[in-house]
């Protein structure tokens, strides 16, 4: 069944919001990560990276270099994958708006996201452990350490992402499938 012209219009409306959201974000989400790393005092910075949790993992004072490492850290591995899918989420919401609602460049973008998902978690940890260094290496031999985590939380968005990845697969298949049947007529 066709979308209706009243129904099509709705979600072009709601996904140019959503496109415009989230272009505002891509800028906007490294923005806020730099202004936390220089603003935030160093004892809420490792309060709020989980260090309390960890006996004896406070890190000492933070230079200007280790706020610049941590947040290079926090950029370049979980800040940038999550700058990936938000960048192929925009697309989508573009080409929704666009009204163009299934299709190949959907399905590759939701492929994308579902990617986007899954490999957050890696990234995630590895952040987390390189930040950890950076906010530590100043401290004195033998109070340095390595922070690293792993919750029941960062387990479902990878099974998310694994169920997404299989969803977006069949419809990059349907529509293929579509593009030969359109081609035969």
């Amino acid at each position: 069944m066709p979308l209706s012209d009243i129904r099509l219009a709705r979600i072009q409306r709601a996904s140019a919001w959503l496109h415009l959201v989230l272009t505002a974000l891509l800028p906007g989400i490294p923005l806020l990560l730099a202004l936390g790393w220089a603003l935030i005092p160093d004892a809420q910075l490792g309060d709020s990276l989980g260090l309390k949790m960890m006996p004896g993992a406070q890190p000492g004072p933070l230079t200007l270099l280790d706020r610049t490492m941590g947040f290079g850290a926090s950029l370049l591995l979980p800040t940038g994958v999550i700058l990936y899918g938000v960048w192929h989420l925009r697309a989508l919401f573009g080409l929704y708006a666009r009204g163009i609602i299934l299709g190949p460049d959907n399905a590759e973008r939701l492929r994308a996201l579902a990617m986007t998902l899954i490999l957050w978690v890696p990234a995630q940890m590895l952040g987390d452990i390189v930040v950890s260094l950076a906010m530590s290496l100043d401290n004195a031999s033998g109070e340095r350490f390595v922070a690293i985590s792993l919750s029941s939380n960062d387990v479902a968005i990878a099974l998310v992402g694994a169920v997404a990845l299989v969803i977006s697969w069949v419809m990059v298949e349907a529509a293929r499938a579509a593009e030969d049947s359109a081609s035969i007529i």
